[in-house]
Protein backbone atom coordinates (compact mmCIF):
# COMPACT_ATOMS: atom_id res chain seq x y z
CA UNK A 1 0.00 0.00 0.00
CA UNK A 2 1.17 3.96 -0.71
CA UNK A 3 1.85 5.94 1.79
CA UNK A 4 -0.42 8.46 2.77
CA UNK A 5 1.76 10.31 4.84
CA UNK A 6 2.73 14.23 4.51
CA UNK A 7 5.77 15.77 5.97
CA UNK A 8 4.31 18.33 8.67
CA UNK A 9 6.68 20.22 10.83
CA UNK A 10 4.39 23.87 12.61
CA UNK A 11 7.15 24.04 14.71
CA UNK A 12 8.43 27.56 14.26
CA UNK A 13 11.75 26.98 14.02
CA UNK A 14 11.89 23.34 12.35
CA UNK A 15 12.93 21.89 15.79
CA UNK A 16 12.36 18.13 15.49
CA UNK A 17 11.16 18.01 19.43
CA UNK A 18 9.05 15.65 21.55
CA UNK A 19 6.03 17.78 20.73
CA UNK A 20 3.86 15.04 19.22
CA UNK A 21 0.88 16.56 20.86
CA UNK A 22 1.58 20.07 19.60
CA UNK A 23 2.28 19.12 15.75
CA UNK A 24 -1.48 16.95 15.37
CA UNK A 25 -3.21 19.14 17.46
CA UNK A 26 -1.81 22.07 15.11
CA UNK A 27 -3.10 20.56 12.50
CA UNK A 28 -6.15 19.05 13.33
CA UNK A 29 -7.36 23.00 14.40
CA UNK A 30 -5.86 25.08 12.03
CA UNK A 31 -3.88 26.66 14.71
CA UNK A 32 -0.04 27.60 14.40
CA UNK A 33 2.44 26.02 16.89
CA UNK A 34 2.85 29.10 19.76
CA UNK A 35 -0.94 28.99 19.88
CA UNK A 36 -1.86 25.64 20.55
CA UNK A 37 1.98 25.12 22.98
CA UNK A 38 0.69 28.10 24.84
CA UNK A 39 -3.17 26.92 25.19
CA UNK A 40 -1.61 23.49 26.38
CA UNK A 41 0.49 24.73 28.65
CA UNK A 42 -2.55 27.20 30.61
CA UNK A 43 -4.73 24.17 30.43
CA UNK A 44 -1.90 21.79 31.86
CA UNK A 45 -1.20 24.75 34.54
CA UNK A 46 -4.97 24.60 35.12
CA UNK A 47 -4.83 21.25 36.15
CA UNK A 48 -1.47 20.21 37.29
CA UNK A 49 -0.27 18.09 34.64
CA UNK A 50 2.19 18.48 32.43
CA UNK A 51 0.93 19.64 28.72
CA UNK A 52 1.60 16.45 26.54
CA UNK A 53 -0.24 14.08 29.20
CA UNK A 54 -2.92 12.69 27.94
CA UNK A 55 -5.94 14.03 30.46
CA UNK A 56 -4.87 17.62 29.46
CA UNK A 57 -4.89 17.12 25.59
CA UNK A 58 -7.85 14.27 25.58
CA UNK A 59 -9.67 17.63 27.53
CA UNK A 60 -8.37 20.68 25.06
CA UNK A 61 -9.82 18.12 22.50
CA UNK A 62 -12.92 17.71 24.25
CA UNK A 63 -12.93 21.75 24.56
CA UNK A 64 -12.51 22.37 21.22
CA UNK A 65 -15.25 20.09 19.43
CA UNK A 66 -13.36 16.42 19.12
CA UNK A 67 -15.20 13.34 20.79
CA UNK A 68 -13.19 10.14 21.82
CA UNK A 69 -13.91 6.95 20.18
CA UNK A 70 -12.17 3.41 21.42
CA UNK A 71 -11.44 1.09 18.87
CA UNK A 72 -12.75 -2.55 19.77
CA UNK A 73 -10.24 -5.40 18.13
CA UNK A 74 -11.58 -9.07 18.49
CA UNK A 75 -9.07 -11.68 19.98
CA UNK A 76 -6.98 -12.55 17.14
CA UNK A 77 -6.92 -9.85 15.24
CA UNK A 78 -4.93 -7.27 14.83
CA UNK A 79 -5.43 -3.63 15.37
CA UNK A 80 -5.71 -1.32 12.12
CA UNK A 81 -2.70 0.69 11.08
CA UNK A 82 -2.67 4.54 10.75
CA UNK A 83 -1.59 4.26 6.77
CA UNK A 84 -5.32 1.83 6.54
CA UNK A 85 -6.67 4.08 9.15
CA UNK A 86 -6.24 7.33 6.70
CA UNK A 87 -6.63 5.32 3.43
CA UNK A 88 -10.71 4.12 5.33
CA UNK A 89 -11.10 7.94 6.07
CA UNK A 90 -11.10 10.38 3.10
CA UNK A 91 -13.24 13.05 4.60
CA UNK A 92 -13.13 14.43 8.54
CA UNK A 93 -10.71 15.61 10.88
CA UNK A 94 -8.75 12.95 13.45
CA UNK A 95 -5.91 12.43 15.76
CA UNK A 96 -5.09 9.35 16.09
CA UNK A 97 -3.59 7.33 19.57
CA UNK A 98 -0.87 4.97 18.70
CA UNK A 99 1.97 3.31 21.33
CA UNK A 100 4.02 6.46 22.58
CA UNK A 101 2.85 8.60 19.88
CA UNK A 102 -0.52 10.53 18.43
CA UNK A 103 -0.90 11.51 14.73
CA UNK A 104 -3.24 14.00 12.92
CA UNK A 105 -5.66 12.60 10.06
CA UNK A 106 -7.30 15.22 7.61
CA UNK A 107 -8.82 13.79 5.12
CA UNK A 108 -7.70 10.51 4.30
CA UNK A 109 -3.45 11.68 4.76
CA UNK A 110 -1.47 11.77 7.89
CA UNK A 111 0.38 14.26 8.61
CA UNK A 112 4.16 14.04 10.58
CA UNK A 113 7.67 14.80 10.78
CA UNK A 114 8.07 11.02 10.18
CA UNK A 115 6.02 8.07 8.67
CA UNK A 116 4.36 6.31 11.02
CA UNK A 117 1.75 4.14 9.05
CA UNK A 118 2.69 0.95 10.31
CA UNK A 119 1.78 2.08 13.60
CA UNK A 120 -1.41 0.39 15.30
CA UNK A 121 -4.19 2.40 16.45
CA UNK A 122 -5.37 2.60 19.82
CA UNK A 123 -8.43 4.91 19.59
CA UNK A 124 -9.08 7.95 17.96
CA UNK A 125 -10.50 11.73 18.20
CA UNK A 126 -13.20 12.72 15.35
CA UNK A 127 -13.92 16.75 14.93
CA UNK A 128 -17.63 16.38 15.11
CA UNK A 129 -19.17 19.68 14.14
CA UNK A 130 -17.68 19.04 10.42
Amino acid sequence: MKTRNRYYNPNPKKNKTGDCVVRAICKATDRDWDSVFKDLCELAFEMKHMPNEDVVWHEYLKQNGFVRHSLKVKRGQRRIRVNEFAEKHKKGTYILKVANHIVACVDGYYYDTWDCGNYAVYSYFKLEDE
